[in-house]
């Protein structure tokens, strides 16, 4: 007796299947849901496709997202190109340095007069043609006077400013004011990717005699250089000479691709000990450069690193972003 009450119990507590398909999904469809098929005919319709496609062996619906290609061909086309921009930007400027040179550059003349008196603070003052005529003609002693004085003060002037006279063929004598400014000019020296392996015999005995910040991060930047190679070709194995099936072979190339992340770790490293910072092991770095300063800092750093190495940094990030997408 106690155990039909039991079950009776159990019955009228039972979910019945429209409110469990109402509370399933957290209400994503509340209420009772709308019939699938506008009509009979399209439900039956819809069966016998079913049916065909299981005569054919085929289990999987025509649209199941499961079945898309897991790496496109842009993916692909995407990831190629740029491994080929990682090994091309070997090819171009990595390193750059420069020298500052100063250059005097002389100013066109200023305005142009004839005569001029020259008070006792060895100031010209211009003064206008008519005048000094007028003058000339009245009181002969005062242009002998300033004419005198002009030739007395005209080698200090063109010392001290850079003052020029000429007498044209009328016989005025024109005084020219010249100026000169300094233009600074800078010199640079550039290194490819490539042309710094070729250089290690050169360049490398000076850094690697330096502090061990700068030592650490010249051995960095020559594992980043070989890897600029090793990384794309590594890459393009597992885009094109992997063999099996798409869901084998995306696997496989998103483990490969995923290594293209080493060469941000390694720059990231590089940043890190710069801000240790180094002294060099040659004396008076400035006979080489201006721009390596007098010890290694993180100004040096991005004052040497040119385009080139960003450009394959870039390369690497977008590789990797590409499989991590897979």
């Amino acid at each position: 007796m106690a155990e039909e009450e039991k079950n009776k119990k159990t019955e009228q507590n039972r979910v019945n299947p429209d409110q469990r398909f109402r509370y399933i999904g957290f209400e994503v469809f509340p209420g009772k849901p709308k019939d699938l098929f506008k009509s009979d005919q399209e439900k039956n319709k819809y069966i016998e496709s079913v049916r065909a496609r299981r005569e054919r062996g085929e289990i999987i619906r025509d649209d199941c997202t499961l079945m898309e290609e897991r790496v496109s061909v842009g993916d692909r086309a995407i990831m190629f190109l740029a491994c080929l921009l990682v090994i091309g930007s070997l090819f171009i400027p990595w390193y750059s340095a420069y020298n500052q040179i100063e250059e005097e550059v002389p100013v066109a003349a200023v305005e142009e007069k004839p005569l001029a008196m020259v008070d006792s603070m060895g100031d010209s003052t211009m003064v206008d043609s008519t005048a000094l005529i007028g003058m000339a003609m009245s009181d002969s002693t005062m242009a002998d006077t300033a004419a005198e004085q002009m030739a007395a003060a005209e080698p200090a002037k063109e010392a001290a400013r850079g003052n020029l006279t000429h007498t044209t063929d009328e016989g005025d004598e024109i005084i020219v004011g010249l100026q000169v400014r300094k233009k600074v000019v800078k010199e640079y020296a550039r290194l490819s990717g490539i042309g710094s392996l070729a250089a290690l015999g050169s360049i490398g005995s000076m850094v690697f005699s330096s502090g061990i910040a700068l030592v650490l991060t010249a051995v960095i930047v020559l594992i980043y250089t070989l890897l600029c190679v090793l990384l794309p070709l590594y890459s393009m194995y597992g885009l094109f000479g992997i063999k099996g099936d798409p869901d084998t072979k995306a696997l496989k190339l998103k483990s490969i691709v995923r290594f293209n992340w080493i060469p941000l770790g390694l720059f990231v490293l590089i940043l890190a000990l710069s801000f240790v910072g180094a002294n060099y092991g040659f004396a008076d770095p400035g006979l080489y450069f201006d721009s390596i300063g007098t010890s290694y800092s993180p100004a040096v750093l991005l004052e040497t690193l040119s385009w080139g190495m960003f450009v394959s940094l870039c390369g690497f990030i977008l590789i990797a972003v590409k499989g991590a997408e897979i």
